[in-house]
């Protein structure tokens, strides 16, 4: 037995706490010699499709030898049993396929003239059974076929006993082969044309794929591998590498591409760089948001901290260009520009920009906050991906409306 999958419906969804729950299936459901994995039906097969790993996390362990390969990752499984933040580990059973093995004596089907297709196709024929006709009803189609009566082919002894046809009449099968029971491999896997085992890992409920691997890792270090032997984690930690790896160029691009923007918007290089060196403060209020809900950095956080970004961007774009304008009417009106004007123009653009910036800042919570109060399926990252933002959104609203103001001032003060 490989897997064993139950899907259960919830009759309701309201005030449920996944984690708790999962932990009531876990205590109240026990099979001896099976192990637990709980996911939703969507996120499992999307999982087994890309990587073959049927739950969250996995292992994969490759070598030449499909025995050592079992004996290696049973102690992985030991080990990784051990650990605080494991839910479920198993190895896969690759070395458990019972066969029925007929070894041919050639020399004695030699005796009798017959060759080994037509023993070993007159044995599958009589415990296998063979189409010999359809039955057609309408539209349907049953194929008919014959075998051996249940009672003389379901043990060893019997199947033994079957009597093959030959030109000097029949003989029992044992007279020309040793029949007995072998135990193999009940799955042939390979991968980069090795041979390879898998071992299946749930993580107990908010431990990241990146946190539980960490852990793991520190627990197998010590385990020795023969030479030719490997492992790679696959599943969630396979994709979040990957991801990271693409991400170590698209943040450094989307940061240029802020830089260009900010300065085809203001023409200046100074203020350009202002707003742009100010941006992390916004970032602030999104990484404490996310600390004090305990998520973990993932790839929906990343997006929703590039989407903070950009917005507190367009907003310091314009509150100076608010000040900007605010100084600019003075100038046209030939007044003498001092550290008096200038604190008095900053002050003017600063408070015209209060309304719209307050604006901004509670229709954005409007339309995010909703989201954190929602936990149907598919809410945990949308929540993650809304979170720096909601945080983000207020230290925004400081760097707008007073970081920004001063900088600028400085900025004018040297200038004038």
């Amino acid at each position: 037995l490989g897997m064993l999958e139950s899907i259960i419906t919830l009759k309701s969804k309201k005030g449920i706490d996944i984690e708790k729950l999962t932990s009531k299936f876990d205590d109240a459901l026990q099979i001896p010699g099976l192990v637990n994995s709980w996911t939703y039906p969507i996120r499992g097969r999307i999982d087994m499709l890309l990587s073959g790993i049927r739950t969250p996390i996995g292992i994969k362990l490759y070598g030449d030898d499909i025995k050592k390969l079992q004996i290696i990752a049973k102690k992985i499984e030991k080990k990784l049993r051990s650990y605080d933040k494991t839910l479920s580990v198993f190895a896969e059973q690759s070395d458990t396929g019972y066969y029925l093995y007929i070894d041919i004596d050639e020399k004695k089907i030699s005796r009798y003239g017959i060759s080994k297709k037509d023993v070993l196709s007159y044995v599958s024929s009589a415990i296998g059974g063979k189409k010999v006709s359809t039955l057609i009803k309408n539209l349907e189609r049953y194929p008919i076929s014959v075998r051996f009566e249940e009672e003389d082919r379901n043990s060893i002894e019997k199947i033994k006993e079957i009597f093959i046809k030959t030109p000097l009449g029949f003989i029992p099968l044992k007279e020309i082969a040793n029949i007995s029971y072998k135990q193999s491999a009940s799955v042939l896997k390979s991968e980069m044309a090795k041979p390879v085992t898998y071992i299946y890992i749930t993580p107990k409920e908010g431990v990241s794929a990146k946190e539980y691997k960490e852990g793991a890792k520190k627990l197998i270090k010590d385990l020795k591998l023969p030479s030719g032997y490997f492992l790679e984690w696959a599943g969630q930690s396979e994709y979040l590498e990957s991801a990271m790896k693409q991400m170590k160029w698209i943040i450094p691009t989307v940061l240029i591409l802020i830089m260009l923007l900010i300065y085809f918007a203001l023409k200046e290089f100074i203020p350009s760089l202002i707003v742009f060196f100010t941006l992390p403060f916004a970032l602030l209020g999104g990484l404490l948001y996310i600390d004090y809900l305990d998520f973990n950095m993932s790839i929906a956080v990343i997006v929703g901290f590039l989407a903070l970004l950009g917005i507190a961007a367009e907003t310091a774009i314009v509150m100076i260009v608010y000040l900007k304008e605010s100084i600019d009417d003075r100038i046209q009106q030939k007044i003498k520009i001092d550290k008096k004007v200038i604190f008095e123009a900053i002050y003017e653009g600063a408070v015209k920009r209060v309304r719209p910036k307050l604006m901004t800042v509670f229709a954005i919570l409007a339309g995010l906050l909703p989201i954190m109060y929602n936990h149907g399926i598919g809410s945990e990252v949308m929540q993650r991906i809304a979170a720096p933002m909601i945080g983000g959104i207020t230290t925004s609203a400081l760097l707008s409306l007073i970081i920004i103001p001063i900088l600028y001032t400085i900025y004018l003060e040297r200038k004038y």
